[in-house]
């Protein structure tokens, strides 16, 4: 890698000593949140800065992320071995090469300038950094390859396949609205992605400026590509879509060779190392084999059986970084249906808003063109024909794309993508039935609430949009708050009666003084755990109505066993009491969020209730009866997209992962508020927020 001779220092903040010959000058501006608006001359500027900015607010993690994806951490400093392992063994390490070899100049330089950045800033503050994680220096272009892959194929769609062959289990939600639904008559589009407050998913929220470019949004920590985000044209937000690309085949074997097409094929095998370091400061070295079938790689065998898995860009792995370039400099629908034909990320729903009033849900991604329906590739697939063998996919036209639907809204929450507007305006049967599951059964509450926020509002406002976006009411009391009062006729006892009002006098809002919401839990708890199904299998099983796609946002509805009810509710009043000192205690006082020094009352709760504000929590580890919020709402964004364009925002946790930032957690407080902070998008607001200014100058 040839370095860049520049660095970044601290400067005054009313100008910077570069050039003013230079119509953008090369300038870090920090605002007081830990966003860095980065103005550059350049793209090779312009991402070395970014690679600066990013080590500045993460740089321990994302040196440790690094030597993962790279397949080392193991042997360098004892931990990630079995991310170091399936690195290598899905054949990825092998191909990173190749995979930089064959991306377009333009975007081996923003590569190299990132990991130029990454370097500089790790030699001029290397006694700010964990010891341990500078082993892997100098960065290279090919970790960062390394890390994409380990990111987005391995963490969201491989790694849940290994563990327990189920489906990702993620959330999202995602709104955008035409002029017809606001009161501005400007497009609006709301990004609310949810991922766990924890490495290695995390958010850094930035912005890079150059003379033709102008984006804002967010970056996956150590990666150079704003994924949501917006410019002055066009925005855009992503959601966990329902498909798939990631398949197991069972393949029958003979000694060193499997079956395929009525005859005994030879096995491809290659061998790979994984060294690792034990506490005792010895290394081990682990000698492994892949091997390789027609199918894909092996995983796992018996004496007569393998297990082959087959996933999206097995044999070609390309980075998504040209397409999201892409989409950050599009300036009009045309341009970014145009980025998202490359298909270089391999799933997501896209859903996206620009300044002509456009609207649109993509349903896109690396869909296989398969042999059978959904169901039949949801398990271990015959091995023994090729028909099998998927080799091709689907082009983004052939996908589901909806585009200014006559409602004006549009709206995913990870279901299937035949209800993204009501009324429907796409058709499953238009597309093979592989392509995505069935919407019967799978349109929960969440999306319920969802499309129902949109459906029942017009003439929205900017700040209604806001509000809307903070709805945090169980979709699923509402629901069944009628037939619980019905149940107050068929019974005299005490603690039933209190339990019904307990959840019939509450208002159904998961905010930090609702006094309905722990006990709601335990009671939706109870019930699933005697119909022995998830809280979001009651729909299917706990109703007299069933969901009907005729009337979407209305069924499942009637209580299947009112006698029945009577008895839950009862079991779980006493569990509930058992814990807590009354039916009614308050949400915030056992629901916390807590980062760092800060620590406030939560807000927002379980999708699994139909509620669209999501807010995950586990257990505390110093008060079993107490919980701390770790996934849910990440980074929220609110964007009008006018003339001028307005934007709020919040990222959780905060922009950093330094435990000694003072960003590490600075935003909670507005989470436990339900509110937003403005998004300073032009310079002028910046320069009001500014916190600190860093400039780029040559060295010597």
């Amino acid at each position: 890698m040839k370095y860049l001779k520049f660095l970044l220092i601290l400067c005054g903040l009313s100008a910077c000593s570069v050039s003013e010959k230079a119509s953008t000058k090369d300038e870090i501006l920090w605002d007081s949140y830990g966003v860095p608006h980065i103005y550059a001359s350049s793209d090779s500027n312009l991402y070395y800065m970014a690679g600066w900015a990013q080590m500045k607010n993460h740089g321990d993690l994302i040196l440790k992320l690094y030597g993962e994806a790279r397949g080392v951490s193991a042997e360098l400093w004892g931990d990630g071995f079995e991310v170091n392992k399936n690195m290598h063994h899905l054949g990825i390490i092998d191909q990173l090469e190749t995979s930089y070899e064959n991306l377009a100049p333009k975007y081996q330089q923003m590569l190299s300038s990132f990991a130029d950045g990454v370097n500089a800033y790790t030699e001029r503050h290397r006694s700010s950094l964990n010891e341990e994680y500078l082993k892997i220096l100098p960065v290279r272009e090919t970790d960062l390859i390394a890390h994409y892959f380990r990111i987005i194929n391995y963490e969201f769609l491989i790694k849940g396949e290994l563990q327990a062959a189920q489906r990702l289990n993620a959330g999202s939600n995602a709104w955008t609205i035409s002029g017809k639904k606001t009161s501005t008559g400007n497009a609006m589009l709301v990004a609310n992605p949810h991922l766990w407050w924890a490495e290695p998913m995390l958010w850094h929220e930035q912005q890079l400026i150059t003379d033709d470019h102008n984006l804002y949004g967010v970056s996956l920590v150590g990666q150079p590509s704003i994924v949501i985000g917006f410019n002055e044209n066009v925005s855009w937000t992503h959601t966990v879509n329902p498909m798939d690309n990631t398949d197991f085949y069972e393949v029958k074997k003979k000694g060193n060779s499997y079956y395929l097409d009525g005859e005994y094929l030879p096995f491809e095998e290659s061998s790979y190392t994984v060294k690792e370091l034990k506490e005792d400061g010895t290394i081990v070295v682990h000698e492994l084999t892949r091997r390789k079938t027609r199918h894909g790689v092996v995983i796992t065998d018996t004496d007569d059986t393998a297990i082959a898995m087959r996933f999206a860009q097995m044999d070609g792995y390309t980075p998504f970084l040209e397409q999201y370039h892409l989409m950050g400099k599009a300036k009009n629908l045309d341009e970014f249906n145009e980025a998202l034909s490359l298909r270089q990320m391999p799933f997501l729903n896209t859903l996206y808003a620009d300044k002509s009033g456009n609207i649109m849900h993509h349903f896109g991604g690396l869909i296989p063109k398969k042999n059978g329906d959904w169901n039949k590739w949801q398990d271990v697939v015959p091995g023994d024909s090729s028909v099998n063998i998927w080799t091709r996919y689907y082009e983004s036209n052939e996908l589901p794309m909806v585009v200014n639907p006559p409602g004006g809204w549009l709206q995913n929450a990870n279901e299937p993508p035949f209800l993204n507007t009501v009324p429907r305006v796409l058709n499953a049967e238009h597309f093979a039935s592989h392509v995505t599951p069935e919407i019967e059964g799978r349109f929960y509450l969440r999306p319920q609430r969802s499309a129902r926020l949109l459906h029942e509002n017009d003439n929205i406002s900017f700040d209604e949009l806001v509000a809307l976006k903070h709805d945090n009411k169980a979709e699923f009391a509402l629901r069944i708050q009628d037939d619980l009062v019905e149940l107050k006729r068929q019974t005299s006892d005490s603690l039933v009666l209190a339990a019904i009002e307990t959840i019939t006098d509450w208002d159904a809002t998961y905010d930090s003084q609702s006094s309905g919401a722990i006990f709601f839990m335990e009671f939706v708890n109870t019930w699933a755990t005697q119909k022995a199904v998830s809280s979001r299998g009651l729909l299917n099983v706990g109703f007299e109505k069933q969901w009907t796609i005729d009337d979407p946002l209305k069924t499942p509805d009637d209580f299947k066993n009112p006698e029945e009810m009577i008895g839950i509710l009862k079991t779980a009043a006493q569990m509930h009491l058992e814990k807590y000192p009354s039916l009614e205690v308050l949400y915030g006082d056992y629901y916390r969020l807590k980062r760092g020094k800060y620590e406030y009352a939560a807000t927002g709760g379980n999708q699994s209730l139909g509620i669209f504000r999501i807010l995950s929590a586990l257990p505390d580890s110093e008060n079993k009866d107490h919980f701390t919020g770790f996934f849910g709402d990440s980074f929220v964004m609110v964007v009008e997209m006018g003339e001028n364009i307005k934007a709020k925002g919040l990222l959780s946790y905060g922009n950093s992962s330094n435990p000694d930032s003072p960003h590490y957690g600075d935003q909670l407080e507005l989470f436990s508020k339900n509110e937003l902070r403005d998004i300073w998008f032009d310079r002028a607001s910046q320069e009001q927020h500014l916190l600190r200014k860093e400039c780029m100058e040559r060295m010597n």
